[in-house]
C-alpha cells in the first residue's frame, strides 16, 4: 500500500439536493440573506423581487439555536358559488381555523419566517388561443376520434399536413380544451385570480406589503419579507415553471436561503433545520409538503391543532402512515410546542387543542369503518370499482380515456 499519500477525505456520499445548488432566479448578496424573485410575490408585495432572510437564531441558555420555518398551506377562503375555497373563517369557523390564527399571530410576534403556499389553478378564459404550440400535426399518432374531429376541419388538416405548427385553438380542436393538471383528476377548484387568502392572511399580508413599501420607498431595490406567498399548482407545495413566468419551485428557494449563515446549506449540521407545519388539506397538501421537507434534511413539527382537511381522510390517518416512514424525523402534536421560538401558549389554545383532538379520534373512527367496508366490497367512496379487469383497462386506452 502507497502510505506516501494517506487515504484523509472519508467517502460522505453524493451532495444533498439544496445544499450547494442555488438556481434560476436566487443571488445570494450576503451571508444572511439571498434574493429571490417570484412574479406572484408582486400580487401581495408589491414586487417581485425580496430578499430573505436567513432564519436566524433563538437563544436557549447558552445556546443560540436555529430557527424554524413556518409552512401554512392552502389558507383559502372558501367563496359561495366560486371555485374551490377550501377554509370558511368568522361565525361557526372550526377550531382548527382559530388555531391557526393564534400560530399567524405568533409567527409574526417572533418575526419568523412564514411561507403560505396556496393553490391558484389555471383559468382556461386567460389562455391566447392563437398563441403558438411546439406541436406539429403526427396522424399515426392519433386516436379514432381524434382523426375524426380532424377530418370535419379539412382546412386545418391542409395547414398542419403541410407541416404548420399548431394554434392552442387548433390544439383544442383536436384533443380538447386545455385544462389544469389536477381539473383532470378533482372537481375544477382554486383558479387563478378568483381564490383569495382567507382575511387573517391577506392582514397578514397587508401588513408585509407596508413594510415592503417603506423599504422601496427608502431606495432599497430588494426589500426584506418574512412573510411570503407562493403560488404553487399540484398536490405537492413546489411552484411549477409556468409559461405566464411565474417562477418555479419558489418554495425550495426560500428554504434554501433561510438555511444561509446558520451552517445549514452544506453537510455540516444538515438535521438541525426544523419546520412548523400546518394548513389544509392534510390529505394531501399538508403531506405532501412533509414529504418534501423530509427530504430536504428538515425536522418536521406537524401542528395537528393548526391543521384541516377536506373530508377525504383521516388526520390521524394520515399521521400514522407518514410516521411509519418519516418516524425519526416527523413529530406530530395537537400541543403548543417550542415555546422558546413561538413564545409562550396563548390561553384560548389549549381548550382548541382539546377540541380539534376530539374532533380528529371522532373522524378517525368514521373513517376507519368506511374505509373496512370499501375495500370489503371493493369500491371507492364514490361507488367506482377499485379493481378493474386487464381487458377494461386496454379497451379504455385504445379509444384515448381512462379505464
Amino acid at each position: 500500500m502507497n502510505t506516501a499519500t494517506p487515504f484523509t477525505r472519508p467517502y460522505a456520499g453524493l451532495p444533498k439536493p439544496g445544499h450547494s445548488v442555488f438556481e434560476g432566479a436566487m443571488a445570494t448578496t450576503a451571508s444572511t440573506s439571498t434574493v429571490v424573485r417570484s412574479r406572484f410575490f408582486s400580487r401581495y408585495l408589491g414586487t417581485e423581487v425580496v430578499s430573505v432572510p436567513s432564519a436566524g437564531v433563538t437563544p436557549v441558555g447558552p445556546l443560540l439555536v436555529p430557527r424554524p420555518v413556518g409552512i401554512l398551506t392552502d389558507l383559502l377562503q372558501h367563496q359561495p358559488n366560486a371555485p374551490g375555497g377550501l377554509v370558511s373563517e368568522g361565525a361557526g369557523e372550526p377550531a382548527w381555523v382559530e388555531a391557526t390564527r393564534l400560530l399567524l399571530a405568533a409567527l409574526e410576534q417572533q418575526g419568523i419566517l412564514t411561507v403560505l403556499p396556496a393553490d391558484q389553478h389555471l383559468n382556461p378564459d386567460l389562455l391566447n388561443r392563437r398563441a403558438t404550440t411546439s406541436f406539429e400535426l403526427v396522424e399515426p399518432l392519433l386516436f379514432p376520434a381524434e382523426r375524426a374531429r380532424l377530418r370535419q376541419h379539412p382546412d386545418l388538416a391542409a395547414r398542419l399536413a403541410a407541416g404548420g405548427p399548431m394554434t392552442l385553438a387548433d390544439y383544442e380542436t383536436l384533443f380538447g380544451a386545455v385544462v389544469d393538471k389536477e381539473d383532470r383528476n378533482f372537481l375544477p377548484h382554486c383558479r387563478e385570480g378568483v381564490v383569495e387568502y382567507i382575511p387573517s392572511v391577506t392582514a397578514l399580508l397587508a401588513r408585509q406589503r407596508a413594510r415592503v413599501k417603506q423599504q422601496l420607498d427608502a431606495g432599497h431595490p430588494a426589500p426584506t419579507a418574512t412573510v411570503l406567498p407562493d403560488f404553487k399548482t399540484g398536490l405537492s407545495c413546489l411552484s411549477a415553471p409556468d409559461a405566464r413566468g411565474l417562477h418555479g419551485n419558489a418554495l425550495r428557494d426560500i428554504l434554501l436561503a433561510s438555511q444561509r449563515g446558520l451552517y445549514l446549506d452544506g453537510a455540516a449540521r444538515a438535521h438541525h433545520k426544523l419546520a412548523l407545519v400546518g394548513g389544509t388539506a392534510h390529505e394531501y397538501s399538508v403531506a405532501e409538503l412533509i414529504r418534501f421537507l423530509v427530504d430536504m434534511d428538515y425536522s418536521v413539527v406537524w401542528m395537528l391543532t393548526c391543521t384541516g382537511g377536506l373530508g377525504i381522510g383521516a388526520k390521524l390517518a394520515t399521521a400514522l402512515e407518514l410516521m411509519e416512514r418519516y418516524g425519526s424525523r416527523l413529530f406530530c402534536t395537537h400541543g403548543w410546542p417550542l415555546a422558546e421560538h413561538l413564545g409562550p401558549m396563548p390561553a384560548a389554545f389549549q381548550k382548541l387543542s382539546a377540541r380539534v383532538e376530539q374532533e380528529d379520534l371522532q373522524e378517525l373512527d368514521t373513517f376507519e369503518t368506511s374505509r373496512q367496508t370499501q375495500v370489503q366490497q371493493r369500491v371507492t367512496s364514490q361507488g367506482k370499482p377499485i379493481l378493474v379487469t386487464a381487458q377494461a383497462i386496454q379497451q379504455a386506452r385504445s379509444h384515448g380515456g381512462t379505464p
